[in-house]
Formats: C-alpha cells, structure tokens, sequence
C-alpha cells in the first residue's frame, strides 16, 4: 500500500505558512504600537515676513518675564527656539514605522504565495497517485504504440552428428529419429517417396529398396537441415528393381534407417525446391532390441522441386533418388509427395 506522507506535505506547508503569516501580523501590529508616528499639531499660519509662531501649549506654561528684562522692547534679540512638540499619550493610536511597512508586505506576499503554490501542489497529487510516470501522447499502451525492434530469428538447433562409418552391430542409431529443425520464417519441408532402386547385386538377384525421404531446413541460404531416409527393401531374383516387388515374387527383408544433419549433410536452395547430398550411415530395429547400425553407407543425392503453383505455401512435389549408377523418379499422388515454403 502506498504511502499517505507526498500527500499530506502541501497541506503542512500551507499551515506553516498561514502561522508565519499570522505572526508577522502580531508583530506589526506590535510594532505600531511602541513606534507611533510624530506629528506635530496644526498650528495658525505665519504671517509673512513675520516671525514664527509659537508652539501651542497650555496657558501660562512659559514665563516671559526674564526675557522682558534681558531684552526689552525694541533690542534686538535671537529668536528663542521653539518649544519640543508635546509627546502623544500612551496608548493612543497609531501606524507602523515607513521603513518597516516594505519589509512586512513582501514577507506577506512571499508567504501567500507558498501558500498558493502548497495548494496547487496538494491537488496535483490527489489526482495523479505519486511514482505512476505521465502518459506520453501517442504512446498509449496497445493503441498506437511504436514497433519494437525486429525479432532476431531462432538460432539453429544443436543436433548432434552421426558417426561416417559405423560398424556392423554398433549401438547408438536412432538419437535424430524423432527430430526435426523448425522452419522459422524462411524454410521449406518436403516428403517424398520414390521408386526402386539397386541396393546390391548378387550372383543370383539383386537386393532393390524403394526409398522415402523426408527434410526439414530453414534459411535461405540454409543454415541447418536434417534428413530421414528410409528404405524399404526386398531381395529379388531379377537383375532391376521391379515396380511392383511383391508382384514379382521378391522377398521382403528388414527396413534400414539413417538420418543425417548439416554440416554433413548439404543442401542447396533451388527457387522453392532444394538438392540435398550426403552419405548415409543406415541402421535397422531389430524386434525387441535396440537400434543397431548395419555398417553399410549409402551417397545419396536427392533433388526436390515443386510440381505446381504454391497454394498457402503449399505445392506437390516431384523429384528424382539417386543411388550410384542407379536413380528413381518420385512416385506422385496426392499427400504423397508434398513441398512446403514458408515465407
């Protein structure tokens, strides 16, 4: 709770000054009282080139006979000097001294001005509580306030790496299977799905799998991306990846995994579409166990482009796997293959 004492400040002020004012009343008045003014009393006018009158006085106050004796009619005499002016009374009235009467109306103007201005003060606190700032014009909160400086965008995540060559049966795959790198305000995703391609070749038969690969990046140009890449993957006693596996008799085998981040992996920004390369350290779940790698590594390279207009920020996509020698085009459809731009 806040504190009554700014408010109550003008009001002692303006008492102070209302009891300083007072007393220098009483002290005129005081003043006036023990100086009174002199004045001397009316008296008949002088004759001119006469001498002056003398001072009134009661009747037989002088007594002129010595000085009819020293200086009888028709010397020439000083003239005696007149008579002291009879003092006033006690208590009669009277006015204060001139030179005292500025002194007493400038103390008296001084003070009914701190008075005033104690009073203008103690309003002025009553309508606006003391430590609340004045609103400035223009900058009322939520109604036209200026833009604040610009966000800086996230920085990219910290995701770790993965290891080049793994060996057969290494622990430790997985750690990016549920990750991803937020897009911000300038990144783009993309999932597709592609047909078969030659994983291996055997005396009899091939092992083919048809690839998915998914990618998150943000940045133009990018500054961090990860891909997933999965395989799924058939043994077939043909010499090319047949485009239906389970049609041509092939045999289904484990799925691989692998996801593989920058630096190692490289991306490159094409309009809304990107090229990604990188060699991928594949790793399969075996049921019941742990996420193991297969020692096998694959160079891959990817090309993602938007196959329409962007609606919402959103176009199918189309692109093309390559493996090697080998490549495949993605398959198409719709929610299968899908670019997303932001920005």
């Amino acid at each position: 709770m806040e504190s009554s004492a700014p408010a109550a400040v003008p009001w002692v002020v303006l008492a102070v000054a209302l009891t300083a004012l007072a007393v220098l009343g009483v002290a005129a008045a005081r003043a006036a009282r023990r100086h009174p003014r002199q004045e001397p009393p009316p008296g008949p006018p002088a004759e001119a080139g006469g001498p002056a009158p003398a001072a009134a006085g009661p009747r037989w106050a002088h007594d002129d006979l010595p000085g009819f004796l020293a200086a009888p009619p028709g010397t020439a005499a000083e003239e005696p000097p007149p008579p002291p002016a009879p003092a006033r009374p006690p208590g009669s009235g009277g006015r204060a001294p001139d030179a005292a009467r500025p002194v007493v109306t400038m103390a008296g103007a001084a003070l009914a001005l701190v008075a005033a201005l104690a009073v203008v003060a103690g309003s002025t606190g009553a309508a606006a509580p003391a430590g609340d700032p004045p609103p400035v014009a223009g900058t009322t909160p939520g109604a036209g306030a200026p833009p604040g400086p610009p966000v800086p965008p996230a920085p990219p995540p910290d995701l770790p790496g993965v290891p080049a060559e793994p060996l057969p049966g290494e622990g430790g795959a997985g750690a990016l299977a549920a990750r991803s790198v937020p897009l911000g305000t300038d990144g783009l995703a993309a999932r597709l799905a592609f047909g078969g391609v030659v994983l291996e070749r055997h005396a009899v038969g091939v092992t083919v799998a048809y690839p998915s690969v998914s990618v998150t990046a943000t940045g133009d140009p990018v500054t961090a991306a990860l891909a997933h890449l999965r395989l799924d993957t058939w043994n077939c006693l043909a010499g090319e990846a047949p485009d239906d596996p389970e049609e041509a008799g092939c045999v289904r085998t484990r799925t691989a995994y692998a996801e593989l981040p920058t630096p190692a992996l490289g991306v490159e920004r094409e309009g809304p579409g990107l090229r990604l390369t990188g060699r991928f350290p594949t790793y399969t779940r075996p049921l019941g166990g742990p996420a193991t790698y297969t020692g096998r590594v694959y160079d891959v390279t990817v090309t993602v482009a938007a196959d329409g207009p962007l609606r919402a920020g959103t176009a199918p996509a189309t692109g093309t796997f390559f493996l090697g020698a080998d490549r495949a085009g993605s398959r198409g459809g719709p929610g299968v293959d899908v670019l997303r731009v932001v920005g």
